[in-house]
C-alpha cells in the first residue's frame, strides 16, 4: 500500500510539473541604467568685473572659486548632476605656447584613462575668439570635455567638467551631453571687453 502511494505521488508530481510549465525560458535583464530627466533651460548673459562675458544656462550657477585667490577664477556648479566645469581666466604675458602647451599636457594625462579624444576647433574673427574643445571618450576619463579660449594676444580663459562621482561616462552620456550644449553656447557667446 505505501508503495502504491509513492508511486501515485512521484506520478502526480511529475503530471503536475509537465502542466504547470510553460515555454517561457526565464532570461536575466540586460544591466542598464538609470533614466536621467534633463530640464528644459534658458542661457542668460553674465558680466563680471572680468575681462569677458558669455551666456550660461539657467540650471548652473555661478560661483567664485574657493580653491584659488585669484580674480577670475569660477565654478561653474550644476548641483542637480554632481558636476562642476571649473573655469580660469589668465593674462597672455608673452606666455600664450606655454599656457597652450600646458592644456594639451592636461589633455594627454586624462587620455591616459579615455579611449579617444577628439578636437573641436571654433573661430569668432570678428569677436577674437579662438577655440578649442577636447571631448574625452571612455567609461574611466576624470574629466569628459575640457577647453581653452583665446585672443591669441592678451587674454586665455579655460575650463574642464569634472563630476564628484566614480567616473563611469557611460552612465553619465545624456548628461555629458546636456553639458556640452551649455559649454558650446559659452564657446559661441563668449566675448572678451574692451
Amino acid at each position: 500500500m505505501m508503495r502504491i502511494a509513492v508511486k501515485s505521488f512521484v506520478v502526480l508530481m511529475l503530471v503536475a510539473a509537465a502542466v504547470g510549465c510553460d515555454d517561457q525560458v526565464v532570461q536575466p535583464k540586460p544591466s542598464g541604467y538609470y533614466r536621467i530627466d534633463l530640464p528644459t533651460r534658458k542661457y542668460e548673459q553674465w558680466k563680471s568685473n572680468c575681462p569677458f562675458e558669455f551666456k550660461v544656462s539657467d540650471q548652473s550657477e555661478v560661483l567664485e572659486s574657493k580653491k584659488n585667490n585669484e580674480d577670475c577664477y569660477f565654478d561653474l556648479s550644476y548641483p542637480d548632476f554632481n558636476a562642476t566645469v571649473y573655469l580660469s581666466y589668465l593674462p597672455v604675458k608673452n606666455n600664450l605656447k606655454s599656457l597652450v602647451d600646458q592644456e594639451y599636457d592636461l589633455r594627454e594625462k586624462h587620455n591616459a584613462f579615455s579611449t579617444g579624444v577628439s578636437e573641436r576647433l571654433y573661430k569668432d574673427e570678428q569677436n577674437k575668439v579662438s577655440a578649442m574643445l577636447f571631448d574625452l571618450k571612455g567609461v574611466k576619463a576624470a574629466t569628459p570635455l575640457q577647453f581653452f579660449i583665446t585672443d591669441s594676444v592678451n587674454h586665455f580663459f579655460r575650463g574642464a567638467l569634472y563630476f564628484y562621482n566614480s567616473p563611469n561616462n557611460d552612465s553619465l552620456s545624456p548628461v555629458i551631453k546636456y553639458i556640452r550644449e551649455d559649454i558650446d553656447t559659452l564657446v559661441a557667446s563668449f566675448k572678451w571687453k574692451q
